[in-house]
């Protein structure tokens, strides 16, 4: 597939501007076009820019803050197929509840282990 095909788009947020590019670079040398934010109002509005979006990283919320999981429930209402990753530092158990067909991927995290949870989440997502 080419290594920028459109059929292959990835939108990744988290607050962590290092973290953002780097998951981005990674998922760019696998193929992926990918756009990384920083803020949620640059995620929402990648979203909805990004009407062919395939694979969603997002940070998972942290307390009093539920801004990660409205993307991924608006992915599920608007875009069900889309594969989805939420990374934390925190355990699963510790982080607002999100959707069964998102993928868990603890920090600090490796490239390999980011590839297989991405992998583990196309696998899961609903087929439409």
């Amino acid at each position: 597939m080419n290594k920028h095909s459109p059929s292959r788009t990835a939108l990744v947020f988290d607050r962590a501007p290092m973290v953002a590019e780097t998951v981005a670079m990674v998922l760019d040398d696998a193929g992926y076009q990918t756009r990384f934010t920083v803020t949620y109002r640059d995620a929402k509005n990648a979203f909805h820019e990004m009407t062919d979006l395939n694979l969603l990283v997002v940070h998972a919320d942290t307390p009093g803050e539920r801004r990660g999981s409205a993307l991924l429930l608006a992915a599920l209402r608007e875009r069900p197929g889309t594969a989805m990753v939420v990374v934390s530092s925190r355990l699963p158990q510790d982080i607002t509840p999100f959707p069964k067909s998102a993928v868990f991927l603890e920090k600090p995290f490796n490239k390999a282990q980011l590839l297989d949870a991405v992998e583990r989440a196309r696998e899961a997502r609903p087929r439409s």
